[in-house]
């Protein structure tokens, strides 16, 4: 395992506890697992933050980290650095019927090896400069702990001041898709978003905005030298997302580069309108205690007008199924696919032999991956209670009183809000026990035979408080039932946990139910 695994893993253990009446009570414990005593991390250098790519003829230096499993610095000699190019050649093909083929191959060229030790800080860090007139494209930067076995990587561009931008094209195949980014990852509504695209002077760009199901703007902007900066103001339309669609035209006569003449891209922009969430604040007791009331007291943080539900539900249930607290936010505004088609005849009308290159877009969409939490021990049953829809005031809080089953657990109480006239939304959850200082638990089989049938009857007690020293457990008599060595037994706690007290159980002639 220690040769395959690429860090640090998790191990989870699944126990499966049976009681001496004969239930039994689930449990999963993960613990982490470190298959290697040192790990090496790299820090790539920003470079030309624009474009998010290193440039030709300057010194970049790479840092590097070694750490052991606890994660604390640990020196470390001789890491081995290599840095290969990954390379692709390629050409047009001509065949007989005038059409074109586009052809690639890929390979890696190690261009760069040497060592770097860390110091007793766990930091190191080596210089990598490729120079003019060398052409930039894709490389792999590998650091490598040969004691140890643990190794990193880092996929790094690297192209020639003024056109960094062209080396991202990691796929030969899509020559005419035109690489392009934004100042930012996330915008909020109101915000300029600053759009930066490689160019050359005299040619022409259409801009259009676009969402799941229409064009929202769309502009023509005229190109400069080196790059071509559009700047687009954000509004509420495009929330959650727009994409970004630039079709740029080169001149027909250039000869400053080599690729097509028309080139076509697509960025998303993230446009989040802050006033569409709501902040919901739950006030109840940190601990609660079984066969009880409480009171849970509801209010959004800033003072907004809601409706809302309230749920409070045992965690095992949900651990089941790994329920996540819903958030209407996440549907409402979930990230929208490219909607719009977008297609041109212009390598069939004027296209300098830029070859016939078909691509399609698949952008958009939204999911997450939730790590499934282990199912944890429950011995009473579930706790769900559900109540609302409520109203809420602007500026004001509303107070609920709930009963507490006999119930013994955790519980998680979710608030989910919304309100259809602002188009905001949120959610609120907290977590708490609920337990006594003393508790008891008895188990038996679901059927007896009357008439002499005898049975050890368990009664588990569960000290929860370090107050609890000396407990007496006494069993009533009943006319279905007979103890036979008395129905009382006395036990001693030193700390917090549990025992188990027996009692030998007759079964009388009478037949009924009995709880």
């Amino acid at each position: 395992m220690s040769t395959e695994a690429p860090g640090m893993l998790k191990a989870s253990f699944l126990t499966k506890v049976y009681e001496n009446g004969g239930d039994f009570s689930t449990n999963v414990t993960t613990k982490i697992y470190s298959p290697y005593d040192t790990y090496v991390g790299l820090d790539v250098p920003p470079g030309d933050k624009r474009r998010g790519m290193l440039v030709t003829d300057r010194d970049h230096k790479f840092d590097v980290v070694t750490v052991d499993e606890n994660g604390k610095p640990k020196a470390t000699k001789n890491l081995e650095v290599k840095v290969y190019k990954v390379n692709w050649r390629w050409w047009w093909q001509s065949s007989s019927n005038s059409l074109s083929r586009y052809e690639s191959r890929e390979y890696k060229e190690l261009i760069m090896q040497t060592t770097v030790s860390t110091g007793s800080n766990g930091k190191g860090d080596f210089k990598f400069n490729l120079e003019y007139p060398e052409w930039g494209g894709r490389y792999l930067v590998r650091v490598y702990d040969p004691t140890s076995g643990h190794a990193t990587g880092k996929l790094v561009y690297v192209d020639w001041p003024g056109w960094a931008g062209k080396s991202r094209k990691t796929d030969p195949e899509t020559a005419s898709m035109l690489i392009f980014n934004a100042d930012k990852e996330k915008y909020v509504v109101g915000e300029n978003a600053k759009i930066t695209f490689p160019s050359t002077s005299d040619g022409r760009a259409l801009v259009t905005i676009e969402n799941g199901t229409e064009v929202l703007d769309a502009q023509w902007v005229d190109t400069t030298k080196d790059e071509t900066v559009v700047n687009i103001p954000l509004n509420n339309l495009y929330v959650p997302n727009v994409f970004v669609h630039i079709t740029y035209l080169q001149p027909h006569a250039q000869t400053a580069n080599d690729l097509p003449l028309r080139m076509y891209g697509v960025i998303p922009l993230l446009v989040e309108n802050k006033a569409s969430h709501l902040y919901p604040v739950i006030h109840m007791p940190d601990e609660l205690a079984p066969e009880s009331q409480t009171t849970i007291k509801v209010s959004e943080k800033n003072g907004k007008a809601m409706t809302y539900t309230i749920a409070v539900v045992d965690e095992g249930l949900l651990d089941l199924t790994n329920f996540k607290t819903p958030n209407a936010w996440d549907t409402f505004f979930a990230r929208e696919a490219l909607g719009v088609k977008t297609w041109d005849i212009f390598d069939d009308v004027v296209g300098a032999y830029g070859g016939r290159i078909d691509a399609a877009f698949e952008i958009g969409g939204d999911g997450t991956a939730q790590d499934a939490k282990g199912k944890k021990a429950n011995r009473f049953t579930p706790m769900v209670i559900h109540l609302g829809p409520f109203q809420l005031e602007a500026g004001s809080s509303k107070s609920h009183t709930i009963d507490i089953p006999r119930y013994v657990g955790s519980v998680r109480t979710m608030v989910v809000a919304g309100n259809d006239h602002t188009e905001s939304y949120g959610n609120a959850e907290k977590t708490t026990a609920v337990k006594k200082p003393l508790m008891m638990l008895a188990s038996l089989p679901r059927k007896l035979s009357p008439g002499g049938e005898t049975v050890k009857l368990p009664v588990t007690i569960f000290a929860m408080d370090k107050k609890v020293k000396n407990v007496s457990v006494t069993m009533e008599n009943s006319p279905y039932f007979e103890f036979l060595n008395g129905n009382s037994q006395k036990l001693s706690f030193t700390e917090t946990g549990d025992q188990i007290a027996y009692f030998d159980v007759k079964v009388n002639s009478q037949a009924g139910l009995q709880t």
